[in-house]
């Protein structure tokens, strides 16, 4: 059996293990990652499946580059039906611990049932073991790292939960490496449901693909295109010195900065918490994930006060959401409810929303016991507090972890809510948007940026806000974004990857002749993988649009500048992505 491309099953009901190879054939198809996750949740999941139930299959996955030399190679992807959204579902994350699962001579793992005690799964080359984690219950995901003894061994690798994880709150993650996170969508919820605590992977093997002659030149290739972008990579490039929080300036300056729960586009604090704000009041040293050219993360410590703690971060949609949607304006306290929601395992994106909503829902006086509730913007440690309730469901924080469109409908918030699908929006209000938010609208999991990443596109074009000419790019983007996803490398390298690049990859990974038309083909199809999913589970057009605010209340941009969506402009975008995708009018993909 070829070890590196392993399919390792875990029942966990029954405690048992089976290992399959996964043909070339079907790699061929789908490559990996992404690909073959969507694909296989697709072909193994019956329909109506209850998320938090045996039922529900987590699916791991690596791709074909994993833990090879070839830069930025220390992702991983998780794919399952969503707690949070009843839909498709995909999490990433780098670091460096799926390069042990690859170790341990796994390219996929494939968990379901539910365990009759908490446990966690010991996984190397040779054996799969269940232990007993009761001694872990509870325990936060850096004391579970350290209990473990991850620390003292070099040799293997941990992803955890938090408690948000073992209470089910919807949009718990999971943690790998201390402070990364496969986060959005609830995938610790997932886990924590089949009372599965951790997975420790320790092995010795290494992809094959490190010792084809053609793959080491292709990969010298790539390091030099990464060399002559200094502008991004260099050691005065944007990723290296300011990392993501750099986002901050330019989301001000276009007035998309999502501020006090989306009431206005930029922040007259913005300098609080921006990139200068890290460096110069709490870095201790630039960091970044294993065999990756661009250390782009930042490890932090608050040394005192009621905001001390250490970690990697805060990336921007942290900052934005809690800085900008909350209205935090001290960048030590982003910090500190940065690591708060890495301990407890769960997602920042969806935290802040939740706590932005919860502000807006008190200040319309809907909310029990409304004069008694003290969550208000620019008071962290309320938010810190509401934030526990929400981890351990104590009092109407057990209504907030079952997520937006719980709340929405029982505390009647439609008309302010935002999100699309359940999932909330991350650090770029739609309304400063076309193509992007079209981008929002029809990705499977809900609004999210890293489906298509095309802002960093339309910003900078000159007809930015024109609705005209942006389908196409955006679909493009969204391909390529596809592709990434299922090799799996960092979406940080995009600049340097085009089509052909793209084909010449798969050629060297897979033996064969394709060229940049056939390889768009393989990756519209992986979309499309994620669409039927979907649409076999009850979504359809409806759930591709905007929430109401986004068409009827406009944000003001620090220029004075009023955005919003126009409808019915939407509605013909949306109409132009189902046609170029070769879907009907109503969003269904033709077989």
């Amino acid at each position: 059996m070829n070890f590196d491309y392993r399919l390792l099953r875990v029942d966990l009901t029954t405690e048992k293990t089976k290992i399959e190879e996964i043909s070339i054939d079907l790699l061929k198809e789908y490559i990996g990652g992404k690909g073959l996750g969507s694909k296989l949740l697709l072909d193994e999941l019956e329909p109506g499946i209850d998320p938090l139930g045996p039922k529900n299959k987590i699916i791991f996955v690596s791709g074909p580059l994993t833990g090879t030399v070839f830069p930025t190679s220390n992702r991983y992807g998780i794919i399952y039906k969503s707690p949070l959204t009843g839909a498709f579902a995909e999490s990433y994350s780098g670091g460096g611990a799926v390069q042990k699962m690859r170790a341990a001579g796994y390219f996929t793992i494939i968990i379901e049932g539910i365990s009759k005690r908490p446990i966690y799964l010991f996984i190397t080359e040779s054996s799969v073991e269940f232990r007993d984690a009761s001694h872990l219950w509870g325990k936060d995901t850096l004391e579970t790292y350290d209990l473990l003894g991850i620390k003292s061994k070099k040799d293997i690798d941990v992803l955890v939960i938090g408690p948000a994880g073992e209470n089910k709150v919807k949009f718990a993650n999971i943690q790998n490496n201390k402070h990364h996170s496969a986060g959005r969508c609830g995938p610790g919820a997932v886990m924590g449901s089949k009372k599965l605590k951790a997975i420790i992977f320790s092995g010795t093997k290494r992809p094959a693909l490190n010792k084809n002659l053609e793959f080491r030149k292709l990969v010298k290739k790539v390091i030099n295109k990464i060399h002559d972008r200094e502008d991004l990579y260099g050691s005065n490039g944007i990723y290296r010195k300011l990392g993501t929080p750099s986002i901050v300036e330019w989301t001000n300056e276009l007035g998309c900065f999502p501020t006090r729960y989306f009431t206005a586009g930029y922040s007259e604090y913005s300098k609080n918490f921006d990139a200068y704000a890290i460096i110069n009041q709490i870095l201790k040293k630039r960091t970044g994930c294993w065999n990756c050219p661009f250390t782009c993360s930042k490890y932090v410590e608050v040394e005192e006060g009621p905001f001390k703690c250490n970690l990697e971060g805060p990336e921007y949609e942290t900052i934005a959401v809690f800085g900008g949607i909350c209205d935090i304006r001290d960048i030590k306290a982003i910090a500190k409810l940065n690591e708060y929601c890495d301990r407890m395992g769960i997602d920042t994106i969806t935290a802040g929303n939740l706590c932005g909503l919860a502000i807006e829902a008190k200040h319309l006086g809907i909310l029990p016991n409304n004069n008694k509730f003290k969550l208000d913007y620019n008071k962290p440690l309320e938010l810190l507090k509401f934030l526990n309730d929400i981890v351990y469901r104590k009092g109407i924080g057990n209504d907030f972890a079952e997520g937006i469109k719980y709340i929405s409908k029982k505390y009647h918030l439609e008309d302010i809510a935002m999100h699309v699908k359940g999932l909330e929006f991350p650090g770029y209000d739609p309304r400063a948007f076309r193509g992007f938010a079209i981008s929002y609208g029809v990705s499977p999991e809900g609004a999210t940026h890293l489906r298509s990443t095309f802002h960093n596109i339309e910003r900078n074009l000159p007809d930015y806000l024109s609705y005209e000419n942006k389908v196409a790019p955006m679909i493009e983007q969204e391909d390529k974004m596809a592709l990434i996803d299922s090799l799996i490398v960092c979406k940080f390298i995009r600049d340097i990857l085009d089509w052909d690049l793209f084909a010449e990859i798969y050629n060297v990974i897979f033996n064969a002749k394709i060229n940049k038309d056939k390889i768009r083909n393989i990756a519209s199809e992986i979309i499309t993988l994620s669409r039927k999913f979907n649409i076999r589970e009850g979504f359809s057009r409806k759930d591709d649009y905007m929430p109401s605010r986004v068409y009827k209340e406009s944000i003001t941009t620090k220029y004075g500048k009023k955005l919003n969506l126009d409808y019915d402009k939407y509605d013909k975008m949306l109409d132009e992505y189902y046609s170029l995708r070769g879907w009907t009018k109503e969003g269904i993909p033709k077989e």
